[in-house]
């Protein structure tokens, strides 16, 4: 982890990960980004949405992505977007982000709000709010030390609350997969 706070360093822009439809909140991203011109999102995933995307001038497609392909630009992102209206108990873009010390500005919903903390992990915004998640946006923009602050945050709570399980399922698929050989 030596080589950690470098990697950091040089992060920017923001990532949203998931369908491209109107339960994601994808809506309210395009509307942000009109509302605050300096954010530039890396859109990765698929759906109704991405002609409009595919348009915006503040967004890159990025199409589906996994595995390392995805590693990588969650490690190059200042944070990660999730405007979603709905919620997984614990959503996977948001425990990647966490894994790759990436911070999180999401919705204040489920338990987004209950694993964020905002100014510490990431920042919150009202639901469906695209001008509270512009403000947000433009804080993210301003503040990038701070933003890094927070997602080397976002990294030892992934590692407290969720590297055991991760661990152990880990190990377990490995010991599965080499009693197959």
């Amino acid at each position: 982890m030596a080589n950690r706070p470098a990697r950091h360093a040089g992060r920017h822009g923001g990532i949203f990960v998931g369908p491209l439809t109107a339960e994601a909140g994808i809506g309210t991203l395009v509307e942000a980004l009109d509302l605050f011109p300096g954010a530039r999102v890396e859109v990765v995933g698929s759906g109704p949405a991405s002609l409009t995307l595919a348009q915006h001038p503040q967004v890159r497609l990025a199409g589906n992505l996994k595995g390392d392909d995805l590693q990588a630009l969650l490690e190059a992102a200042a944070y990660l977007v999730l405007p979603t209206l709905s919620c997984d108990p614990v959503p996977r873009p948001l425990i990647e982000a966490f894994a790759n010390g990436t911070a999180v500005i999401a919705s204040r919903i489920g338990s987004l709000a209950d694993l964020i903390e905002p100014g510490r992990n990431g920042l919150l915004f009202e639901p469906g709010s695209a001008r509270d998640l512009a403000r947000r946006l433009a804080w993210a923009e301003a503040f990038p030390e701070r933003m890094r602050q927070m997602g080397e945050c976002a990294r030892a709570d992934y590692q407290a609350r969720f590297i055991t399980t991760w661990s152990y399922q880990t190990l377990f698929g490995e010991r599965r997969r080499f009693a197959r050989l």
